[in-house]
């Protein structure tokens, strides 16, 4: 009469799957589910999806590192895409002007926490000048300066 109950477990159906980028001219292998591939169609490609895709929604580590070095290459206009063929590269460049920002911004792109904290640490370490470096300066700007009107 009384049958026991058991938990349904709903596990994703996952894929793996190949991905050409033509912004990063690699093929890469990806394990993804059925909605990341039609969220992919729908955006018209795997670039186009990873650049127009927000944060929140991604809820990838991968896909936040990608953008990044997507987005660091079209800022940087990168000669090694292509490095033969000049128009190709410039093409795939003109593509995806509306996602290019300035290169300090996609530096930051993605980062965790703890890697943003880190990032942020190191560019405000800053070593301290040895105080002989600043009077040497100081005394040769003088001596340049005493040269000059003496002239």
């Amino acid at each position: 009469q009384l049958s026991t109950r058991l938990p349904k477990i709903w596990k994703p159906q996952l894929f793996e799957r190949q991905f050409y980028s033509e912004i990063l001219d690699a093929t890469l292998t990806i394990t993804v589910t059925m909605r990341t591939l039609d969220l992919i169609d729908e955006a018209y490609g795997f670039d186009f999806y990873i650049l127009k895709t927000p944060k929140a929604d991604m809820c990838s580590k991968l896909g936040m590192d990608l953008k990044r070095t997507m987005l660091l290459r079209l800022a940087r206009r990168d000669p090694k895409l292509h490095p033969d063929d000049p128009a190709r590269r410039e093409a795939i460049y003109d593509k995806y002007k509306e996602f290019v920002i300035p290169e300090e911004e996609a530096e930051w792109v993605g980062l965790s926490l703890e890697e943003a904290i880190e990032k942020q640490r190191l560019l405000e370490k800053k070593d301290p000048v040895p105080l002989f470096k600043v009077y040497a300066e100081e005394l040769v700007s003088q001596l340049k300066e005493q040269a000059l009107q003496k002239q």
